[in-house]
């Protein structure tokens, strides 16, 4: 059975609303991550969690483009 536009634009935006969710959560996770990593941690593993907070927001502004 062939799906009508509408069924379609609406199976669009609710991709493009679970998209934006998931974007908002990565970042949220990568405040996080440096709110942590402060926290009485050592240079190495503060300078790891940086580096994995960064990798997170790169994800996001990728996938947004």
């Amino acid at each position: 059975m062939e799906r009508d536009d509408r069924e379609v634009r609406h199976d669009l935006e609710n991709a493009e609303q679970e998209k934006l969710a998931l974007q908002k959560l990565a970042i949220r996770a990568a405040d996080q991550i440096d709110d942590l990593a402060e926290a009485d941690c050592s240079e190495p593993a503060i300078a790891k969690a940086k580096a994995q907070a960064d990798r997170l927001r790169k994800a996001v502004e990728h996938s947004s483009s």
